[in-house]
């Protein structure tokens, strides 16, 4: 896919200039922000994803929050060789949930070593991210921390394209009790469509089938400063789902693309519902 120079930018980093920071500080950067979920890593067909879990043992429901698309182009035209995202804001937003069990999911390729992991390719965080071979290791990975909670039910929390990812997951799953969403593009086309760039035509777009989820309560956020996922992307994901009771469009005041951290207490606190 061909990004427009500004465009690159913004989806690679939020360090000015597109800085770039090393894949090892990267990971030790997100091993600091995470301390409190064991760290793990999830063999696949695949891949070997890398995961993170607080559990306080069996419990009936587990939380898992899935990483963003992370640092997949270095500069204008040039793939990055390592997707291990510079901010890991999904991991962040586990983190700060105080619920008794949650997971973390990275990204194929991501914290696992990029090109040199196993299975791994750069077309799996460009056109194909969101490809089958991605979203069946992702079905593997969370069947996995699933069993490890010893949970019955989850509730599935995505960053930008992990978002998309949730949502295709939502689709192929019918242990999903709630999916939220943050600053996630889910409707693919309409994604590429607004930054002029070329259909991610290898991968799945959960618009295509979003009249399936429309019983299934769903939160979906963005920034109303989100130059990267504007809500009218969003807009038209629920558009293509028809009526629904059970889902909600929340746009939130002087927010960009990255900086949910800090308020995702209070928005989590807000859990989807048929109303």
């Amino acid at each position: 896919m061909t990004l427009r120079p500004a465009l690159a930018c913004l989806l690679v980093s939020t360090l000015a200039a597109c800085a770039v920071a090393d894949p090892a500080a990267r990971k030790t950067k997100a091993d600091e922000a995470g301390a409190g979920l064991m760290p793990v890593t999830i063999e696949t067909a695949s891949f070997d994803l890398y995961a993170r879990i607080r559990t306080p043992g069996a419990t009936d429901r587990l939380t898992v929050y899935i990483e963003g698309d992370g640092f997949a182009w270095k500069r204008t035209n040039e793939i990055s060789t390592d997707p291990t995202p510079l901010n890991p804001v999904a991991l962040h937003l586990a983190a700060a949930d105080p619920s008794p069990a949650v997971a973390w999911l990275a990204r194929p390729c991501q914290f696992t070593g990029g090109l040199t992991a196993r299975g791994c390719a750069d077309t799996f965080w460009t056109e194909e991210r969101y490809g089958e071979t991605v979203i069946a290791a992702m079905n593997e990975a969370v069947d996995e921390l699933k069993a490890t909670a010893g949970a019955t039910t989850l509730d599935l929390v995505g960053f930008s394209g992990g978002g998309t990812v949730a949502a295709l997951l939502a689709l192929r799953r019918d242990d999903i009790a709630t999916l939220r969403t943050v600053a996630s593009p889910l409707d693919t086309d309409a994604f590429t469509s607004v930054h002029g760039v070329s259909r991610l035509s290898s991968s799945l777009n959960p618009a295509e089938n979003a009249p399936a989820l429309a019983t299934l309560p769903q939160v979906h956020y963005v920034g109303e400063d989100d130059e990267i996922v504007p809500a009218k992307i969003n807009r038209r994901f629920l558009a293509h789902m028809g009526e629904s009771r059970c889902t909600a469009l929340v746009t939130v005041p002087d927010m960009d693309h990255h900086d949910w951290a800090e308020i995702w207490p209070s928005l989590m606190a807000r859990m989807p519902s048929c109303r």
